[in-house]
């Protein structure tokens, strides 16, 4: 199984939607949309995805201001993505124990705490990704790979 975290998620509905919304939206200016082909690529299949619902709801504060055609599309791609992957709840108290609460915060130390459990994680996060690499977690870093294909 592969966990994503918030941005890579924010990435990838954005994707689902329209591709050209990827490099518009305020939220994924930076990337493009090969950054979203090679993640679907990585992936593979988004029932392969698990999505922590810290970052459910994260991913749903930052986009849910689509207004018209828009608003419908991503309500109908965040239903498809939901129901296809799978759904890990971890008590938020275990990432507050963890020594990476300081430096993470909650969501993070708590997908850090997941992805130890799962094939690899997919983030954009380098922070996060320092972490998971330390922790002995496979990691897919989208701004690491985008940076490696642009130079």
């Amino acid at each position: 199984m592969i966990l994503i975290d918030t941005n890579a998620l924010v990435v990838l509905l954005l994707g689902l939607m329209d591709p050209r919304l990827i490099n518009n939206h305020k939220r994924t200016s930076i990337y493009e949309e090969q950054d979203f082909n090679d993640l679907i690529s990585v992936i593979g299949s988004i029932d392969k995805l698990i999505v922590l619902p810290n970052v459910w709801t994260e991913v749903d504060n930052l986009l849910n201001d689509f207004g018209g055609e828009q608003k419908y599309e991503y309500i109908t791609r965040t239903i498809d993505t939901m129901k296809l992957s799978s759904e890990k709840y971890i008590e938020s108290i275990k990432a507050v124990q963890s020594y990476t609460y300081y430096d993470l915060g909650l969501t993070d130390s708590l997908i850090l705490e997941c992805a130890k459990d799962c094939d690899f994680l997919v983030t954009s996060d380098s922070g996060l990704s320092d972490y998971a690499i330390a922790n002995g977690v496979l990691v897919y870093d989208i701004v690491k790979n985008r940076n490696e294909r642009l130079q």
